[in-house]
């Protein structure tokens, strides 16, 4: 009888190898490819790890800060993408590996291959929440190793010293994470140490006291702040459903669930295709919750930085329509050139998609890389320094507004500050020589008035005045304007300005826009000696004029969308948003 290739052993061996493998891969092209720009460009961005005592004290103020500090020192190598991938695999191998031990110690889930890879496969979904940090799952994979080490100390006959020691030290290493280390020991109790368990669990509860007395002697935080402290608690947008959440609580109702089941029986092909589906509807769901408007947003906010314009509008194309997608698109648009001739041919949302309001750090970030391609540098400084220190979501000087701070200091050779901002980030691993690094003209910074810009339109006019050749500045006021509809400034604006700027006809929407006038303000075919509109717009505005002119029924609207829809027209007749009105509107000529 010749012997089998593979033994029962052989493919419990097998069978998790390529189990993991396969996921393993998954990973890397979740990291690597799918979420590039928001798990690795967005992360290593929007921190600056500085090797410096006072950087590391700042973390000891907290606890579970040496984990912070660890989970800070590794999202610096994020710099490159593939080194970045590498560590979440790492990473998600850890957790693999450390909650397979924890399920061993339950005697638990012996021939399911996949059951230790779901907490890690949750985590890939809660990752591309933007207030996601690394620290929390170093600080799970710690404290799993934290209750593996507790169940190693149970016959120790120090074992009432040696259990809140450890919960100490745990405690300053994963922080609340403390509590997941206790629920799970006193379940092992219950479960493992029946006869004992009576005896060993008030020392396990009793233990917490330490961590609390150092807290109060030690911690400057609130004691709310102390207890969810690198756990999925601590984040403000925190609810039961959360990915992180869910991903945290699966470590403790996986054992609990393993011992309700345990008892069951199931037969070794029915295990087996329980396994094979698990593996093959992870990956699914996890894709189900991947929503790629966000990353595309980092995506095209990375873009602006590095002057990739053309993909920045194609990235625009693939998002939901927002204010960000539209400011970014505007911004591209303007610096390829096409502001004026194609800004209708993507939705526009009104002034707020040109325009951003300051909302968030990310809208501070845009405003910031608005002004400064305009060349209005105090404003491009002020709001990167807004979007770094104005925020709680910001939780310490990152990359990104210090690279912007320092161009802004340069470019109004401002020796002083710029000196003090290579300093800081001489304390980087890859930003050392960044100003001597840049290659790229910086945009020159253009004269404006010291003022506090509140109306942007006004601001723009103020500076237009100023500066009467910047043709970016006369754009975005005339984009401004139409978005708006204020017919009669846009008008003015036209008529001032237009002529200063090598147009070799006039622009598409420009065109459209004063078609549009024209009709407002029924004036004669005269008007076409002073604003030569091409015979193809002015035989398409009569063809839209009589659709819209007549009774309104589906058939025709259709017509309008089809062939209407990215012209400056459509945007006044359909707006997405409402908009300012005057007394002369479109609304009251049909």
């Amino acid at each position: 009888m010749k012997p089998k290739l593979f033994n029962e052993n052989t493919k419990k061996e097998i069978l998790p190898l390529v189990a993991c493998f396969l996921l393993s891969g998954f990973v890397v092209w979740w990291y690597l490819f799918l979420n590039r720009h928001l798990c690795l460009f967005y992360r290593e961005q929007s921190q600056m790890f500085l090797f410096s005592p006072e950087y590391f004290r700042q973390y000891l103020e907290q606890p579970g800060g040496i984990t912070a500090y660890a989970a800070s020192f590794l999202t610096q190598f994020f710099y490159y993408p593939a080194v970045g991938a590498g560590i979440y695999l790492l990473i998600f191998l850890g957790l693999y590996r450390i909650f397979k031990l924890v399920l061993n110690e339950f005697s638990l889930f012996g021939r399911s291959f996949i059951a230790a890879l779901i907490p890690g496969m949750l985590f890939l979904p809660a990752s591309i929440n933007l207030q996601f940090d690394i620290a929390d799952e170093l600080a799970i994979i710690f404290a799993l190793s934290g209750f593996i080490l507790l169940t190693k100390m149970i016959r120790n006959r120090f074992y009432d010293v040696f259990v809140p020691l450890a919960i100490s030290v745990f405690y300053i290493l994963v922080g609340g994470n403390v509590a997941l280390i206790l629920i799970l020991f006193i379940f092992y109790l219950f479960v493992k140490q029946q006869k004992d368990a009576w005896k060993q669990i008030p020392a396990a509860i009793l233990s917490l006291s330490i961590p609390v007395a150092l807290w109060y002697v030690f911690y400057l935080t609130s004691f709310k702040d102390a207890c969810t402290s690198l756990t999925p608690f601590r984040y403000p947008d925190a609810n039961w459903t959360d990915c992180r959440m869910i991903a945290w609580l699966s470590m403790v109702v996986m054992p609990v669930a393993g011992m309700l089941f345990k008892n069951v029986k199931a037969g070794r092909k029915w295990t087996l295709s329980y396994n094979i589906g698990l593996s093959l509807i992870l990956p699914v769901m996890v894709l189900k919750l991947y929503s790629p408007d966000t990353g595309n947003i980092v995506k095209m906010g990375y873009d602006a930085e590095n002057d990739n314009w053309e993909r920045m509008i194609h990235t625009g194309k693939e998002t939901s329509v927002g204010p960000l997608n539209c400011f970014y698109t505007n911004l591209a648009l303007q610096k390829t050139g096409q502001l004026a001739e194609k800004m209708f041919c993507y939705d526009q949302i009104g002034t707020p998609g040109l325009i951003l309001d300051m909302q968030d750090n990310f809208s501070c970030q845009a405003k910031s890389e608005l002004f400064y391609r305009l060349g209005l540098v105090n404003e491009a400084q002020r709001y990167a320094y807004e979007s770094m220190i104005g925020y709680a979501s910001v939780k310490e000087p990152n990359i990104r507004n210090l690279k912007r701070l320092l161009e802004c200091a340069v470019i109004r050779k401002d020796s002083a500050l710029s000196a003090k901002y290579e300093k800081m980030l001489d304390k980087t691993l890859f930003y050392k020589d960044y100003a001597k690094r840049r290659i790229v003209k910086y945009p020159p910074a253009i004269a404006m008035k010291d003022i506090f810009i509140r109306d942007m339109s006004v601001a723009l006019a103020s500076i237009l005045e100023d500066n009467p050749g910047n043709q970016a500045v006369f754009e975005y006021l005339m984009a401004y304007y139409l978005l708006e509809r204020e017919y009669e400034k846009a008008k003015s604006c036209y008529d001032r300005y237009f002529s200063n700027f090598s147009y070799p006809r006039i622009p598409v929407h420009y065109a459209e826009f004063l078609m549009l006038y024209k009709r407002i303000n029924k004036l004669d075919d005269s008007f076409y000696a002073l604003y030569p509109v091409s015979r193809d717009i002015r035989e398409r505005f009569e063809m839209m004029d009589i659709l819209v002119s007549s009774e309104m029924d589906r058939q025709i609207q259709k017509a309008l969308e089809d062939g209407y829809r990215d012209t400056y027209w459509f945007y006044v007749r359909f707006p997405l948003v409402s908009v300012q009105t005057i007394k002369q509107d479109e609304k009251n000529i049909y």
